[in-house]
């Protein structure tokens, strides 16, 4: 009983410590050089059954300031089933170019398929990806390129769930945000972890020189923070975080708990692929399953035992933890309105973590009507 405490004290001792980094390196986002040079960029878009959505990425995207011969947009179509590619091709681009998956790539899972495509074809000195259900602001391209300095390799880019009500919206967005958070404070520190394929630049040269997605080609997911891994073993130079509003990628589709449900999966079937690529964030991704898994655990031994003092400095440490990092970063990314769901998000982390390392683990899941994992019985 002793021994379980004392383990959730020390992972809370290193949750803690990788709190303050993230705190330093959000402090630490505006010393990031800038350019005004004006690199061709090209823009991938995988798109799968996205008519709903895809009309109003290409119209944001047909505002952009950046000079529309100095980027393109490839819309790379996953063998949809609704009009996709019919709106796509209505779009009335001169930039934009459609195409479709076809029998390349073919050993390429979900995402990376369709993105593959677009990248072999890209004209573009820069690769720069976002969803087909996001929206950029019209400064979009050209502040996204002002981080693409000569000693920079990837830059990654900010993003948000757009505007929503209901109570679980608002948990959604705050537990993404703080994601985004957690990325950028890595970033910071020259620790870079993570990224969205939302909102997300890299060389293509780079790409080309880690063999694209060959390595994680197998993987359902990672297509950002696998590749990002990748990346960042190739690249001795800087990779940046864009916290300039103006960069910032912003999605309109709230997901469902079903669909949550899937999508977070799909996210933390990763985690154990991380020991192989970066050990320090496995043990880091370790310590936050641990953390909220002997918290409950903690509680009933402490009910048994009568003592709830270590259990009680184990949980105050996590929780100003992590008011720490969302404190600085609603700060940093100007969205304090999500301060007043953080207590409902602090006491429904716990249950959810647990769910879902342990569901993305030891289970498969479903994408864009695509079973990936364990087949079905």
């Amino acid at each position: 009983m002793v021994l379980i405490l004392y383990l959730l004290l020390c992972c809370t001792v290193l949750y803690t410590l990788v709190a303050l980094c993230f705190f330093v390196g959000l402090c630490r986002l505006g010393d990031h050089a800038r350019t005004r040079e004006t690199p061709f960029i090209s823009i991938v878009i995988a798109a799968r059954n996205e008519a709903d959505y895809i009309g109003q990425c290409l119209d944001s995207l047909k505002r952009q300031t950046y000079p529309a011969d100095r980027f393109e947009v490839l819309v790379v179509d996953d063998d949809s089933t609704d009009n996709t590619a019919q709106i796509v091709a209505s779009a009335g681009m001169s930039n934009l170019r459609l195409l479709f998956v076809d029998d390349r790539f073919l050993d390429m899972a979900a995402k990376k398929r369709p993105l593959s495509v677009g990248i072999q074809r890209a004209r573009g000195e820069w690769i720069l990806t976002t969803d087909a259900d996001c929206t950029v602001p019209p400064t979009w391209v050209g502040h996204m390129a002002s981080y693409m300095t000569a000693d920079a390799g990837v830059v990654i880019g900010f993003s948000q769930l757009g505007e929503t009500r209901s109570l679980f919206h608002r948990l959604q967005a705050l537990d993404f945000f703080v994601l985004m958070a957690a990325a950028a404070g890595a970033a910071g520190v020259g620790m870079p972890l993570a990224a969205s394929g939302q909102n997300f630049a890299y060389r293509k040269s780079l790409f080309e020189r880690v063999g694209g997605f060959r390595d994680v080609a197998h993987r359902p997911s990672g297509d950002d923070v696998l590749l990002l891994q990748l990346l960042h073993k190739a690249w001795d130079g800087r990779i940046a975080f864009a916290a300039d509003p103006g960069a910032f990628a912003t999605t309109h589709r709230p997901e469902t708990p079903a669909s949550l449900w899937q999508q977070r999966k799909r996210w933390a079937s990763n985690a154990a692929y991380q020991l192989r690529l970066n050990p320090v964030f496995f043990a880091y991704i370790a310590a936050v399953f641990t953390v909220n898994a002997l918290i409950p655990l903690g509680l009933l031994l402490s009910m048994i035992s009568g003592d709830y003092k270590l259990l009680l400095i184990c949980w105050c440490g996590k929780l100003l933890s992590d008011l720490l990092v969302v404190g600085k970063g609603v700060s940093t990314f100007k969205r304090r309105g999500m301060l007043s769901i953080f207590p409902f998000w602090e006491i429904a982390q716990i249950p959810y973590i647990i769910a879902i390392g342990l569901a993305g683990t030891a289970r498969g899941f479903t994408w864009k009507e695509r079973h990936h994992g364990r087949k079905k019985k």
